[in-house]
């Protein structure tokens, strides 16, 4: 019966059809009529024989005609549906001004608008990819640039969330050749290049860029003393033996130069002490590392100390949290809040999250922290529910690859304990990267449990993003060091038009970070980015700030 439907509702006769069974139906009740008169005399018990049957027939034939009719409207209601969407499609492709043949049919003008969109989508890509490596990479290397080095230098210099203190490595590698061509001089320093990401891949925060025709330069914000002593010279030990040198192995062919620097400092007086411990390590000899290090060293704790001093913080309320709110210049409002955590020590300092939080992650203790931070931003939504807030809270990717972490959360939202719509999850684009399919089905499941996703520190990688076609996301925002100084910075406003431009089309909200200047403001609002927070707007508050009250 079904077949018969589907044959018949795309046949244009229905309607014939349908007035063959009522010219039927008539003639045979008039022959019945007639055989019923001409049997009248003879066999009176055919009356009610004659009149069944009739009945049964002319109901069956009232039902097919009914099931005609609704077959014919159905018919045309889909021939009008088709009539649309061709029409539809018609229109899109003159819009995109695409070749239209009359005798094309429907299925061949999709696949031509499919193959378009295609086309435009890898379009969109190449040119992504174009703007990045014009404004911020180098072309030979593909590593960052002199520009991207310098903005990430200054960054780690003056803000007070990043680590106080790090590792400034200079490598200047030589030929021993009398002459030696330039593709061979290059293939080295991609060599070396490699060599050098592959040792400190696991190292978070990690920019390697060339600053200089045969110089590379490796920032590593965090480290230590005598973790930068041990690097330094495996790394002269592992670029001197490399493939690309061998049968020089007795010759003089990387020095490496390195400095603890600490935050305060220029990035001039860095760079000038970083250089001066190159040309030291070229005097010291063949292949030698050589670093500086400041007079007064920062205090070192061990992991038992920071393993007790989190403890004791999570049970006594030692953790403080203060709000910094997000302003969007095109609704001259407040749209979030991101929520920022210090650690009250038991020495009496207040420690940034940057000091912390790699101590929680070695001592395991990120997931009883993120559950700590979020129940209270959780409360202090509910609180001030009237006044429309929302808070964005950083989640560390151990907590969201933690079972208990997620039955936790799971658990938390169905007692009410927190409410998704009040909460946005903040997540580091390199930690992303790095565990993208472990945490693809955890981030889309909880976008669809109501949690807005916004990718944090975007702009550190120049290398293009799978999760912005693949994950549900809001919004992304800018690295602090790419927004510094953007007034007079014309490479790092390419670089953010572009990423502006590509992330709009998908409906994602672009955010700055670390606006310190109007001239900073005024210029991110002309390359289109969506909101921004900073210190131009207001210093970390100890409660939510209503909506409007910056209008």
């Amino acid at each position: 019966m079904e077949l018969l439907r589907n044959w018949l509702l795309h046949r244009p006769y229905i309607q014939s059809v349908a007035l063959l069974l009522v010219l039927g139906n008539s003639v045979f009740l008039l022959a019945s009529q007639s055989l019923w008169w001409l049997l009248q005399p003879a066999a009176l018990w055919s009356l009610p024989v004659l009149s069944v049957v009739h009945l049964l027939l002319s109901g069956l034939l009232v039902s097919m005609h009914r099931w005609l009719f609704d077959l014919s409207a159905q018919a045309h209601a889909q021939q009008q549906s088709e009539l649309e969407l061709t029409s539809r499609v018609d229109e899109l492709l003159q819009d995109a001004y695409l070749p239209l043949s009359r005798d094309s049919s429907l299925p061949d003008r999709l696949v031509l608008l499919r193959q378009t969109l295609q086309h435009q989508l890898r379009r969109e890509q190449e040119i992504r990819q174009l703007v990045r490596v014009q404004g911020l990479v180098d072309h030979e290397l593909a590593i960052g640039n002199r520009i991207y080095f310098e903005s990430k230098l200054q960054h780690y210099l003056l803000d007070p969330a990043e680590p106080q203190s790090g590792a400034l490595f200079l490598i200047q590698l030589s030929h021993p050749e009398l002459s030696v061509g330039p593709n061979d001089a290059i293939q080295r320093l991609a060599g070396s290049a490699d060599l050098i990401q592959q040792l400190v891949n696991h190292l978070a925060m990690s920019v390697l860029a060339r600053v200089a025709d045969a110089d590379l330069a490796l920032l590593i914000p965090g480290m230590e003393q005598k973790d930068a002593e041990q690097l330094g010279d495996r790394l002269a030990m592992v670029l001197s033996r490399a493939s690309f040198f061998a049968g020089y192995e007795d010759f003089d062919l990387v020095h490496l130069g390195y400095v603890i620097y600490q935050q305060g400092q220029t990035s001039y007086q860095v760079m000038s002490e970083a250089d001066m411990a190159l040309k030291t390590a070229q005097l010291q000899g063949p292949n030698a590392a050589f670093g500086f290090y400041p007079e007064h060293k920062p205090k070192i704790k061990g992991s038992v100390w920071w393993r007790t001093e989190l403890g004791n913080a999570l049970r006594e309320h030692r953790f403080l949290l203060s709000f910094q709110p997000v302003f969007s210049w095109q609704q001259h409002d407040i749209i979030q809040h991101e929520v920022l955590v210090r650690l009250q020590s038991s020495d009496g300092d207040k420690l940034a999250a940057a000091v912390f939080l790699p101590m929680a992650v070695n001592c395991g203790l990120t997931a009883a922290l993120d559950q700590y931070v979020l129940s209270k931003a959780a409360k202090l939504c509910q609180l001030e529910q009237k006044m429309g807030v929302r808070c964005s809270v950083n989640m560390t990717v151990e907590s969201l690859l933690n079972q208990d972490f997620m039955q936790w959360l799971q658990h938390s939202l169905q007692t009410g304990q927190l409410v998704a719509s009040q909460l946005a999850l903040e997540i580091d684009e390199y930690h992303l990267i790095k565990q993208y399919k472990k945490l693809k089905p955890k981030l889309v499941r909880l976008q669809q449990q109501g949690f807005s996703l916004i990718i944090d520190h975007v702009g550190l990688n120049i290398s293009p993003c799978q999760y912005l076609t693949e994950l549900p996301v809001e919004a992304v925002k800018l690295h602090a060091s790419v927004v510094r100084h953007i007034d007079s910075q014309l490479e790092q406003q390419l670089f953010i038009r572009g990423l502006v431009a590509s992330h709009q089309a998908r409906g994602v909200k672009v955010i700055a970070t670390g606006v310190e200047s109007q001239a900073e403001w005024q210029m991110l609002q002309k390359l289109g980015v969506n909101g921004a927070q900073g210190f131009y707007f207001s210093q970390p508050l100890a409660e939510l700030m209503p909506q409007a009250q910056l209008s």
